[in-house]
């Protein structure tokens, strides 16, 4: 892949084009200013660069247009999707995550669940929860004490039910305020990043609760596979356009992995106990195996 987008020699040369995980997408913008702009946010996300598609081949359009007050209004395929904003910077943040939710949506042969993601000794551990819950708190600590860096917004699944990598910049809140979201790469708190597709070996489903004491030999609820694909499901995004498909690889998820359910506390503590309880079952999983 290209190191930097290349922008496309179209007519008015205010248009570029790439796709990721087989989703074709252009912006345009009359400003080639605004198109630059975007490109600095879109790059928080593609931290490997971009691959670089012809025009003709993209299927959705990104449309950046002014509005009389100098506000910005975008269109996905001519439907509005960002009404008029005032503010660029939370304009061009609220861009970056609509290209986000539509690869999410419309990505070819993968499942991506709403999840942070790390490796830990060669498999993965899936953190399927909302927005505000902390999981991308609880993922900074996890690759702080050495596991590698996966994703904080998605576990993209292939067809059986491994991950790959989606190694957007960690959005971090509680060090301006409990609201607003801070962006740094993985490598700027002592992380690293991981590159391989790899097997899952626990879904951790976990509620935060302030102040919550972890008992130091943890055992959390493991869940039967039934009863782990109906928690899992909720946190799918394209289960509108392919339900079939998305079934048949958290069938293949839950069968192979660890699920847990279990509420927190603070992550610092957690996720120590967290890698701990995991590489116990781990090793008991193998000799089980034996």
């Amino acid at each position: 892949m290209n190191n930097r987008l290349t922008e496309k020699r179209t007519k008015s040369r205010r248009q570029f084009n790439f796709q990721s995980f087989g989703v074709k997408i252009g912006i345009h913008s009359e400003k080639v200013t605004y198109l630059k702009k975007a490109v600095r946010y879109l790059e928080r996300i593609f931290t490997d660069g971009f691959e670089s598609i012809d025009a003709d081949e993209v299927r959705y359009l990104f449309l950046i247009r002014e509005t009389e007050t100098c506000g910005l209004r975008l269109y996905r395929n001519e439907e509005c999707v960002i009404e008029e904003v005032l503010d660029k910077t939370i304009f061009f943040e609220m861009l970056e995550s609509q290209v986000r939710i539509t690869i999410a949506e419309f990505a070819v042969s993968k499942v991506f669940l709403h999840a942070g993601v790390v490796s830990w000794k060669g498999k993965a551990i899936v953190i399927p929860a909302k927005s505000f819950s902390g999981k991308s708190t609880l993922v900074a600590e996890l690759i702080k004490k050495g596991a590698l860096y996966y994703s904080d917004e998605y576990a993209v699944l292939d067809s059986e039910g491994n991950v790959e990598p989606f190694p957007k910049w960690l959005s971090l809140r509680g060090i301006i305020d409990d609201h607003r979201q801070l962006d740094c790469s993985a490598e700027s708190i002592g992380g690293k990043v991981g590159r391989e597709t790899i097997p899952v070996g626990m879904v951790l489903l976990a509620r935060y609760k302030k102040e919550k004491k972890i008992p130091a030999r943890w055992q959390p609820k493991r869940l039967s596979q039934g009863a782990a694909v109906m928690e899992i499901l909720p946190h799918t995004f394209p289960i509108r356009n392919n339900p079939k498909f998305v079934l048949e690889v958290l069938n293949k998820l839950t069968t192979r992995a660890i699920i847990v359910k279990t509420v927190r506390g603070e992550a610092e503590e957690f996720a120590e106990t967290l890698l701990k309880y995991f590489e116990r079952r781990s090793i008991l999983e193998f000799q089980t195996k034996s």
